[in-house]
């Protein structure tokens, strides 16, 4: 038999291709998820729906200076920052919304609270006022990120969100 009839033999591939080959498709997913965590859980959750065809819900986020919705130096809310967040809290019970109240910064100290005292007692004032609105105190969650070591804002700043549950 002649070089050229002979039959051209295929070499099959190493046995181990196919498991690293699934290896780096677990890396892979890994740091996806890894990276998705570093968001805000809510936001990838909605992006998870629109991707499968459902609709994002909208969600209202608006950041609001402390020191004018409480009265001076204290943890005390002025009495139109309580109607008004009573009325937000109805208006999430009626719409079925939770409502995320994050405090950014600190305020400077009183004779009676230090910085993160104040900032602490305004959350919770805040969301006691929302909760007084009718949301159930399980619909209502605060936050109050790391303070301290220059990473704060120089005055304390609530941001308040309503997103439909889910």
């Amino acid at each position: 038999m002649s070089a050229a009839a002979a039959p051209i033999r295929h070499r099959a591939p190493p046995r181990w291709i196919l498991s690293f080959a699934d290896l780096c498709l677990l890396l892979l997913c890994f740091f996806v998820i890894l990276n998705a965590q570093k968001g805000d859980p809510k936001r990838v959750a909605q992006g998870m729906r629109a991707a499968f065809g459902e609709p994002a819900p909208a969600a209202a986020r608006t950041d609001y200076r402390a020191a004018l919705l409480f009265e001076p130096g204290e943890a005390v809310l002025t009495a139109p920052a309580a109607r008004w967040l009573g009325g937000l809290g109805r208006q999430a019970a009626a719409a079925g919304a939770d409502v995320l109240i994050v405090s950014d910064g600190l305020d400077p100290a009183t004779a009676r609270l230090d910085g993160w005292e104040l900032a602490a007692a305004r959350v919770a004032a805040t969301g006691r006022a929302v909760r007084a609105g009718g949301l159930s105190e399980a619909h209502v969650t605060l936050s109050i990120p790391a303070m301290g070591g220059g990473r704060h804002r120089a005055a304390q700043t609530l941001r308040i969100t309503t997103a439909p549950r889910g």
